[in-house]
């Protein structure tokens, strides 16, 4: 009597598990209470067939057997008419069989081992010759041949690396490999123990998922080598023919475990997934490699700096991160794939310590020339997550934050820099630019901006370059923000009178300075810090060099209009839509937009499109009419994000405006530099 594969996994699982509830069932295979209602029926079945009491059930205790069955007397046979593979199945054993075996294959072979229709296998197989042309393998049939892969050895190598992953992790694995390897058991046990072999000798334990994965991966190497698929060679493997792992690999092959004569490119292959593969143990010390020990070091100042934080034990962690480490090292220099069914899980719990793990690894990713992928990003993040909750660090409950600059790199880092160290408590993620910030997919509490900017998050607009008196402000602001309260000011004069009462001052000027260094003094008063309470930008922080065009002429106001915008588009301070929005609200109005003869400020409302405060300057030397008695030569874009923050800068733009011998001059002059002397005249006038 058979069984199918539902009610065998059932019969495992008790026989393991002796007493299990049906909730506890139902989490751990994924089934119905019905489903496995129906297993264990036909499970109680088999075992009565073969002499066996059946599975009894009790309320309190669940379900469980009511005798000892030993492993090697409970030998389960599956039918496989009674197993249905799925496409996605019927794609790995297909492609797994067109790479490994080594007689013709025709459809009918793949009907005899699934059990589809002819039509099935064909609709499986062009399936399958699509997905390849991505990865430039072919899939052809001839009528000598059978179906054959061709394309070059290396891709073929990947390919089989992560079928052999997949099935190994697949639900199904049994019957999967049942099909492929079924005829194979005594092998594979034969290349583990070689494998086990090779752990006792190198003082390395592989993770139970890795030996097994290598097992079947050597397997697949000996068949390739039988049918004529050897490797090219890589003279970039040529240094680990020295390695303790090459020597153990060239004893290894040349067992009886393996049926076929590998070559030492093959060797070399199978020596290095030897030093790639994850382990949980590594006896050799960290001091004997320093390539590696230095990039460790690195990593993990580099992930103190942008976590703020003090690894406690840094040593240890460094020795516990080798483990792991070498291997990942591996793959990356010589393009191994790793495949991490962790991932997605440590994405979305621990965001944003795989975010700050991930930027720690630009040492990483320097040395090995090529980008780290997110599955080992994904096991960096456990290692140093582990880490910070095993000395009582977390930075759950920190306040997340962005900092966005448009400015260059070098005043970003000095900025982020300063803040980081202004605010130990706050989890700094990124410096963004204004685009990028719109864009940001993590979330967060507060942004430090130097532009005023859009956002739902606490906004606190900083100069691109902290002063002394600038980081008192701004610390008592984010005081305010966060718990409610600030700190007192110092009254330094009054301190030093105090200090005169009862010390000799020597140096009366060098301690005044000293103190205001130390208490930040002349505290304005703080209230709850918003946008709305910001200050103001003047007219030159937001028109300059950059800002201001100088152009002929343009085909219709509509072209004005985008190129007056363009600098702003580019700048990221404005989305392309809000230049349509400008256009559409003139096409609804009409020109109001014109505010004066030969002036024209085009706008439109803050959610149609502004990401920062922001404003451009487009001065024509022929008029384009935005009505037929409407000619224009100035236009100024306004991006505003709320209904005050850019009164101030407004402000002086139209005290500039309101007298006629300025919009005169700035119309006669082709240089940039008149029109930023009247901006910077009637922004410091206003300001004084």
């Amino acid at each position: 009597m058979f069984l199918d594969e539902r009610s065998a996994n059932l019969l495992k699982l008790l026989q393991h598990s002796p007493i299990s509830k049906m909730k506890e069932l139902e989490a751990q295979t994924g089934l119905t209470r019905r489903q496995i209602q129906y297993g264990l029926s036909k499970a109680n079945d088999w075992l009565q067939f073969h002499g066996y009491q059946p599975i009894q059930y009790n309320r309190e205790m669940g379900y469980s057997f009511s005798e000892t069955i030993r492993d090697e007397e409970l030998n389960v046979k599956l039918t496989k008419r009674n197993y249905i593979f799925s496409e996605t199945d019927r794609e790995k054993v297909f492609y797994l069989m067109i790479l490994l075996s080594q007689e013709e294959l025709s459809v009918y072979h793949f009907q005899t081992i699934t059990g589809v229709s002819r039509n099935t296998v064909l609709k499986d197989l062009k399936r399958l010759k699509e997905k390849n042309r991505d990865i430039s393998l072919k899939i052809q049939y001839s009528k000598q041949d059978g179906y054959v892969v061709i394309g070059e050895s290396r891709t073929k190598r990947y390919i089989i690396e992560r079928l052999v992953h997949d099935v190994l992790n697949s639900p199904n694995s049994d019957w999967i490999m049942e099909c492929i390897w079924g005829n194979h058991e005594k092998q594979i046990s034969s290349i583990r123990l070689q494998l086990e072999r090779a752990e006792r000798k190198l003082g390395i334990t592989f993770t139970d998922e890795r030996l097994h994965e290598l097992s079947y991966l050597f397997l697949c190497t000996d068949q390739l080598i039988g049918k004529g698929e050897e490797l090219q060679a890589d003279q970039s493997w040529a240094p680990f023919v020295a390695t303790e792992e090459y020597k153990l690999v060239e004893e290894m092959t040349r067992t009886n475990a393996f049926q076929s004569v590998w070559s030492e490119t093959e060797n070399l292959y199978a020596a290095l997934h030897l030093l790639s593969m994850n382990r949980t143990k590594d006896i050799s010390p960290l001091k004997d490699d320093e390539v590696i020990q230095h990039l460790l070091q690195e990593i993990v100042e580099e992930f103190e700096r942008l976590a703020f934080v003090h690894l406690k034990d840094k040593e240890q962690l460094c020795q516990q991160l080798y483990v792991h480490f070498k291997p990942a090292y591996y793959r990356l220099r010589y393009g191994l794939p790793q495949m991490n069914p962790m991932t997605g899980r440590v994405q979305k719990v621990y965001p944003e310590l795989h975010h700050l793990t991930k930027k720690s690894l630009w040492v990483l990713e320097k040395e090995v020339g090529c980008p780290v992928s997110e599955e080992e990003v994904a096991y960096f993040t456990i290692y140093f997550g582990g880490w910070l909750r095993r000395q009582g660090t977390t930075l759950d409950d920190r306040k997340r934050a962005i900092v966005v600059c448009p400015n260059g790199i070098g005043i970003s880092n000095i900025l982020i820099y300063t803040l980081r160290e202004l605010f130990p408590d706050i989890l700094f993620l990124d410096v963004l630019s204004v685009r990028n910030a719109a864009e940001y997919p993590l979330s967060y509490d507060l942004v430090f901006s130097t532009v005023h900017m859009r956002t739902k998050a606490a906004l606190f607009v900083v100069p691109p370059i902290l002063e002394m008196q600038d980081k008192h402000t701004l610390r008592q602001q984010v005081m305010q923000e966060l718990y409610g309260y600030t700190t007192e000011s110092v009254d330094v004069a009054a301190l030093l009178k105090i200090i005169s009462k009862y010390a000799t001052i020597h140096e009366q000027d060098q301690l005044e300075k000293a103190l205001k260094s130390n208490v930040y003094t002349h505290t304005p008063k703080i209230t709850q810090f918003s946008l709305k309470e910001a200050e103001k930008p003047v007219l030159e922080e937001l028109l300059n060099m950059q800002t201001i065009q100088l152009q002929q002429q343009v085909s219709d106001w509509k072209e004005a209009i985008q190129v007056a915008a363009k600098p702003l588009v580019d700048l990221g301070t404005v989305e392309e839509r809000y230049v349509d929005a400008m256009i559409e609200a003139i096409e609804t109005n009409g020109p109001y937009v014109v505010i004066t003869p030969g002036v024209a400020i085009p706008h439109a409302r803050p959610e149609q499109g502004v990401r920062s405060l922001s404003m451009s300057l487009l001065k024509l030397d022929e008029a384009v009419d935005f009505a037929p008695d409407k000619p224009v030569r100035l236009i100024i874009i306004l991006a505003a994000v709320d209904n005050d923050s850019h009164l101030r800068a407004l402000i002086q733009l139209t005290q500039l405006l309101n007298e006629p011998a300025n919009i005169e001059e700035i119309l006669s002059t082709s240089d940039k530099s008149v029109l930023m002397e009247y901006v910077h005249k009637y922004s410091k006038e206003e300001a004084e």
